[in-house]
């Protein structure tokens, strides 16, 4: 779990998935533990499945979209499967405006990401 620069991340598995959950606006330098977390979950699985619980999470920095957005394209071109779920009106906001909203799957929880992406 990475705590050192005001977010927090936990890492759980559902069987072959990773679930990220982040508690914490992400702001500037603390997109590289997001980053290192990712990494190192996508790299544990030859077809890495992963999804990131928004829940807790107000704010997300450029740097930090651009993160996911490289995740997820190493993770489509190894045939893996990214989703992001739980995520507040803020960020959802950006995402429409930066529109990677239609790029990324995003999901109303936790539950309804795992349904989708176990299949």
């Amino acid at each position: 779990m990475a705590a050192k620069s005001g977010i927090k991340i936990k890492v759980k598995k559902k069987g072959e998935i990773s679930i990220v959950e982040i508690d914490g606006a992400i702001k500037s330098g603390m997109e590289f533990d997001l980053a290192d977390e990712l990494e190192s979950c996508m790299h544990e699985a030859k077809v890495p499945k992963i999804i990131v619980d928004m829940k807790k999470v107000p704010f997300i920095n450029s740097a930090a979209l651009g993160i996911l957005l490289n995740i997820y394209k190493e993770i489509e071109r190894r045939n893996g499967r990214f989703g992001l779920c739980a995520i507040s009106s803020d960020v959802d906001h950006l995402l429409e405006i930066t529109k990677l909203g239609s790029v990324f799957d995003i999901y109303k929880n936790q539950d309804d990401a795992l349904d989708s992406i176990a299949d």
